[in-house]
This record gives structure tokens, sequence and C-alpha cells, in this order.
């Protein structure tokens, strides 16, 4: 029978943590071998690093780790580019993954199958062991430190050894962490440092014109001038590739003809391709942007992507652009001719058709009628079919937060009825349709004879500006000033004529002589079957009813609505409370406060300098201030934990109608720890509160627009 000493010895050693030897002890569970280069010339080149990846193995080996990879034939492999689209070994312990030679160390996981097939392997604890041969550079470079931080406390959570030719590290002690860390920062500013050496060198050459390694365009080559002592190639300006030009030309001229169209272009175009490079210019086929084509067997296919691109490309019309340097003029031959170039370039930004989701969803009841009042010209509110709300974005556009945001279901439900219940459509429809009808033809009538007036006008205006010579005597040179002054007034009076006529408003359009009859069949039992039209024929409806609907202030709002018939009638609506996307623009006070903050400040400090600013607001400033947060983990004194009584507090509170930012303020929380909280706590927050409620009481002007006289005299 075991003794009491002998039961707590056994407990003393389960719970020992264990020292730095057994971390470092090897073999532990399956060793990874990384390899990796960064850049092809550095697989051609770099046989030595090559070579050092292929005696990890029997590193491994050495270590205790049990396989039958050969280093000697995976070396072979490797110095010979032979892989045979392998490039991953599996056998006993060990496995050997070289998937990333020739990948830049600043790429992310994503992107370099290799790093993402390791971290899967660490993450499920098949592999204990990273090999690699120049240390953890090989893992990452990335001036970001994101992806760094993630393989370290990857590393360290699961104990992982990192074994390189100079020794074995294990981020769980908290001295070979920082070893590690210090050797990520060091590969970092190497990095950088390099890229700014390089930078300098491309800016150089960029500078003078020349080819700095950017995609060539289409109808275009650059030469090979000269040989480094490294042997690489330098190469000089562009040069027009006559095969190749002509094709460009081409693409842009049925562009243009197509007006802008990149689809009826390619049909347009046919079965045409650009052909491949000869032998003597192979090396094009790295540079050249038909690289991204698809290819046939007698050439590149030209795709819509390869259109648009060319379309504004200004280095067709021979100008040089590099980055933010000054632009060069005239730095090589164009192959296309400036004003057709223009065109093209012009139609390229036009805005096409509306594609993808929206073209899906009917527009909203009254969709097109609303205009904001609230700036010095008025702004037409658009309407988002998709997500059901209005939105002024004036604002938005001009660098701060929408004017403001509208439900459509509260609007709706507000106007829609007053129109609906305060007019009894039966026995004053056919007289108004009548009247409108009437006013529609007039209006067309109008418009007509106000254009042919003009024409007249313009044509009397040639006649008489061509007579003013004949005021001057052709013997003598005399002028006849009576007659240059008739002359005169007569084109005076009619410029002022041609200004009072052009100066009129543009008409609102009016509804077809099909609308108003399809309108009388509708307007039967309209009230009662209201709800069940589409979306698009309430729309309709309005629009032929309601010229517009001007809206004024936020929380409450001025609708005034503008009828066909020339009435009037206005709307005062009172909000609850702002939308949630009605944000007043940040401050320079509340910016200077985020930048002193952000970055080193725990979130509650941060949300209490900042009241009315949630925290995704808050990183999205941050976003747009390039301002990063620290990514190490706050100190656990900053951290409180919930109470059994602040639960208490919050379930009560939390199922009122309460503000979050209330009840966050009552309980001394931040408005994300309210919420995180009610959420793993199950909390249901009250119907009433989950959807915003815009709409508190209204007042109505003038109910009755209808009840106008008939005749229309009065």
């Amino acid at each position: 029978m075991l003794t009491i000493s002998e039961i707590l010895r056994n407990n003393q050693l389960k719970n020992r943590k264990p020292d730095e030897n057994e971390l470092r002890s090897l073999p532990y569970k399956r060793a990874f071998i990384y390899g990796r280069v960064s850049s092809p010339a550095q697989i051609r080149e770099s046989h030595e690093s090559i070579r050092e990846i292929a005696s990890l193995i029997e590193l491994a080996k050495k270590d205790g780790f049990r396989t039958n990879l050969n280093s000697a034939e995976i070396e072979k492999k490797l110095l010979s580019g032979n892989m045979q689209g392998q490039g991953v070994w599996e056998d006993g312990d060990v496995t050997i993954d070289v998937r990333d030679l020739g990948l830049s160390g600043q790429l992310l996981a994503d992107e370099r199958k290799g790093l993402a097939h390791m971290m899967e392997a660490v993450s499920k604890e098949t592999h204990g062991t990273i090999y690699m041969n120049e240390g953890v550079s090989r893992l990452s470079r990335d001036q970001d430190y994101i992806l760094p931080f993630q393989l370290l406390k990857l590393l360290k959570e699961k104990q992982i050894r990192v074994r390189t030719l100079e020794g074995i590290w294990n981020p769980a002690i908290e001295r070979d962490w920082q070893y590690l860390k210090d050797k990520f920062d060091y590969a970092i500013e190497e990095t950088k440092a390099m890229n700014t050496r390089l930078n300098l060198r491309k800016a150089q050459k960029a500078g003078r014109g020349e080819f700095v390694g950017e995609p060539i365009v289409a109808g275009y080559f650059v030469q090979i001038v000269s040989r480094k002592p490294n042997g690489q190639y330098e190469y000089g300006k562009y040069e027009p590739y006559s095969p190749h030009a002509v094709i460009t030309k081409r693409i842009l001229e049925e562009l243009v003809n197509r007006e802008g169209s990149e689809f009826k272009t390619l049909r347009a175009l046919g079965d045409l391709e650009y052909p491949f490079f000869p032998d003597e210019l192979k090396y094009m086929e790295r540079f050249s942007a038909l690289r991204n084509c698809p290819r046939s067997a007698t050439g590149y296919r030209i795709t819509a992507q390869l259109v648009k691109g060319l379309s504004t490309n200004l280095k067709l019309i021979g100008i040089w652009q590099w980055g933010d340097a000054k632009p060069i003029i005239n730095n090589h031959t164009p192959i296309f001719p400036e004003e057709l170039f223009l065109k093209a370039f012009e139609l390229s930004l036009k805005r096409h058709k509306a594609k993808g989701r929206t073209v899906h969803f009917e527009p909203l009841e009254w969709s097109g009628l609303f205009w904001c009042m609230n700036h010095a010209d008025p702004v037409r509110v658009s309407s988002h079919n998709a997500n059901g709300y209005y939105h002024c974005d004036y604002n938005n556009k001009m660098g701060g937060h929408a004017c403001f945001t509208i439900s459509s279901q509260s609007i709706d439900q507000i106007l829609t009825p007053i129109i609906l219940r305060q007019l009894d459509f039966t026995p004053h429809a056919n007289e108004v349709l009548s009247r409108m009808e009437a006013s529609a033809r007039e209006g067309k009538l109008q418009r007509s004879r106000d254009r042919q007036e003009v024409s007249k006008l313009e044509k009397d205006s040639a006649k008489w500006h061509s007579l003013l010579p004949c005021c001057v005597d052709e013997k003598t040179g005399e002028v006849d000033k009576q007659k240059e002054a008739y002359y005169w007034s007569k084109i005076r009076e009619i410029e002022n004529r041609l200004e009072e006529l052009k100066s009129k408003p543009i008409p609102v359009e009016t509804p077809t002589m099909v609308d108003f009859a399809q309108v009388k069949k509708f307007l039967e039992g309209l009230s009662a079957n209201w709800s069940y039209f589409s979306s698009t024929n309430r729309n309709n409806l309005l629009k032929l009813l309601i010229d517009r609907v001007e809206l004024t202030g936020t929380n409450f709002i001025n609708a005034t609505i503008y009828w066909k018939t020339g009435f009037k009638q206005t709307v005062t609506i009172q909000r609850s409370q702002p939308h949630p996307r009605d944000k007043q623009s940040w401050t320079q006070e509340e910016n200077d406060k985020l930048i002193r903050l952000y970055e080193s400040s725990p979130l509650s400090i941060i949300e209490k300098a900042l009241p009315g600013r949630t925290w995704k607001s808050i990183t999205g400033k941050a976003l747009r201030l390039k301002l990063r947060r620290s990514t190490e983990r706050q100190p656990a004194q900053e951290r409180r934990t919930w109470t059994n009584e602040e639960d208490k507090q919050l379930e009560s509170l939390y199922l009122t109608t309460m503000s979050v930012e209330d009840i966050a303020a009552e309980l001394n929380r931040s408005v994300t720890s309210v919420r995180v909280r009610a959420s793993l706590k199950k909390i249901p927050r009250p119907k009433e509160v989950r959807w915003h409620k815009s709409v508190m009481s209204l007042k109505i002007e003038n109910p009755t627009p209808l009840q106008v006289p008939s005749s229309g005299k009065g």
C-alpha cells in the first residue's frame, strides 16, 4: 500500500513543470523539415543553401527521428529541379516540404503552401519539431509583424522545438521566445534595408524612363542593353513591337466603336489573338502583361480584363510614370493616337449598369422621390433596395458620415397611410387623372414649341450676323452705323430670347398615355389592395401622383410632399433616436485622443475617452488613420471578472428598453464587454429595441390635397 509521502511525491512529479532540458529534448513527436529560399534566382545560384536543406534529413536522424529518406537523393532532386511537381516527401518520423522554394518570406501563409502545411501539422500536434537551415528568417520576413507573432504564439502553445544547424530552441522557454523574436526582428529589418536599396535603384532607373520590372503593356517590348557581373540582364526603354501594336490599336478602336463595352468588343474581335513572341524575344514571356492571358495553340487570347487595362494605360501614348514620381511625356514612341486613346479612357470610366445582387431587388416604395434639403444644393436620397433604407450620403462623399438614414419600413408606414387614409380616391380619381393627363399633354406640347422656337431663333441669329459685313461700303470703307445698330439690336433681341428659353427649369418627366390607362384600373379598391401590389407598382403609382418629397432635419424630419397637381403637403416626423448610421463626423479633438490612446491603452479607457463611439467605429477610424494596436496581451490586472451580482444586474437591465451604452455606464463596463457578456449568458434583447424605431409622432399639414377646385381656375 502507498504511503502518504509517496502519494504526495507522485502528485508533485505529475504537476511539476518540465525544465529547460526537457523542453529542448529530442526526438519530440515527428520532425517537419521546412525549406525555402527567396527567389528562383537563388534556387539556381545558392546551391549551398539547397544542400543544407537536404542535410537536415541526416541531422534529424542523428537527433533520433527514424526515416528512410536519403539526403543525397533529395539533394540531387533539388539541385536538378526535377521534383516532378512533388515538393513534399514523408517517411517514418520525418516530413520534408520544399514547395516554398523561390517564394518571398514577406508572403503570408495563405500564399505559401509549404508554410501552411507546417502550421497545420503543428496545430494538429502531429509534428513537434521544426527543422530549418537558416533560422526563423526562413519562416517569415513579414514587415507588418503579423505572421511572426502568429508563429511565435502557435509554437509556444504547442511547445514546438525549433531546430537549426546552430541549436535547439523552444518558445515555451521565455529566453528562447525572446531569442526567436529578436531573430525575426533582425530578418525584418534586414529586409526593409534591402528593399530600401532596391527601391532607390529602381527609382533612379524609372527616373530615366527605363524598365524596372513592371508588366509590359501589350504592343511593346524591351531590349537587353547590358549584362551585370552576376549574369543578370539590364533592360532599356519601351520599344514598339509591331505584331502586337497592330492588335492593340485594333482593340481600342473597337472599344470606342462599341461605346466602352468590353463584351461587345470581344465579340467584334472574334478569334483575334496576340501571336507568341519569337525565339529572340522569348524572355518577354516573363515580362509582358500578356502572360496573364489564357493561351491557345497559336497565341494569347484577348480577355475583357486585358481590354479594360489597355484603355487606361498611358504608356500607349508614350507617357511613362512609376509610382508617385513625376511623369515623363514622350518617353518612348507612342503606338496609339492621343485623341482616340482619350475617348477609350473616358469610356472605361463610364459607370455601367449595376450588376450582382442589386438587379434582383425591386425598388423601395418611395424610391427616387426623396430629396435631402440639409445642404446648400438639393441632394437626391439614395434607395438601398437590398437592405431596405433611404440614405443621404452627401457628407459621406465629402469625407464625413452620412447626413441621415431612414429605414424604409418606418417612413413607408408613415407617409403611405397618410396618403391612402386621408384621400378618397374614388370620387376624385377620374377628375385628377384627367387633369394630370391634360397637364402632361400641355407640357409636352409646350416643350415641342420651345424647341422649334430655339431652332428658328438660332437660324435668325446666324442670318443677322451674316448681314453685318453689308454695313461697310466696299469702295469707300465707310460704315453705315444706323444699319449696323439695327442689325445688332436684332441680334441682342434674339440672344435675350434664347437665354430666356434655355434658362427655363428642366421639366419633370411626365407619364405616358399608357400609364394613365393602367393607373385608372389600378385605383379600383386601392386602399384595400395596396399591400398586395408589388413594390414596383406601388413606386410607379407614387411617382405618377407625387413630384418629389423634400426632407429637412435629422431627429425632427420635415417631409414636404409636392403633388403633380401643384398641391404641397407637409408632414413632421419625430424620430425616437438617431439611426445607427446617422453618426456625426469625427472632430479633431476626438482624432487627437484616438491617436494618443489607441496603440497602447486598454479598450475600456479608449471607450471612456470617446463616449458615443462604438468599438467598431473606433477601429474603423483607426484604420483610416493607419493606427496599429499592440498585439501583445493586456496585463491580467486590467481584466475584471464578472461577479454574480453584476450578471443579475446585467440581466435585469438588458431585458429593459435601456440602451446598451446606458447599461455599460450603469455597470461601469465597456459597451463591448456588456454585449459579449450578454451573448455568453444568452440574455435576449426585447423585440421593441432589436429593431430601430425611427418614428414616435407626426404632425400633418394640409391633409386633403385632392380637395382643390375642379376647374383649375381657383
